[in-house]
């Protein structure tokens, strides 16, 4: 499901499940969680619609440039949004992870 049906807890909830096993995975790295989740900002924003959406992608493409790893967790690529990140990531060189949650 992409993160437009969730709420923000709810993601927040999958993001801290996903960030605790990765870390687990990783426990000899120093592993850092980037926020990317925007808390309010369609308040802050006077656009609606795919518009807004698009204002979103800008943002996470921002997030993204600070990451050396990004995760793609479970059904993403039905998601217009998240197959351009990865595709942006890919390109740009990011090391891309597809992770499943249980």
């Amino acid at each position: 499901m992409g993160m437009k049906s969730k709420s923000t807890e709810q993601v927040r909830v999958e993001m801290d499940k996903v960030f605790e096993q990765i870390s687990n995975k990783y426990p000899d790295d120093k592993v850092e969680l980037i926020d990317s989740i925007f808390d309010g900002a369609d308040k802050d924003i006077a656009i609606k619609g795919d518009s807004a959406g698009l204002w979103y992608l800008g943002k996470s493409l921002i997030k993204m440039s600070e990451a050396d790893m990004v995760f793609f967790v479970d059904d993403y690529a039905d998601f217009r949004g998240c197959s351009i990140e990865k595709q942006v990531a890919e390109n740009y060189g990011k090391i891309c992870v597809e992770f499943k949650t249980v």
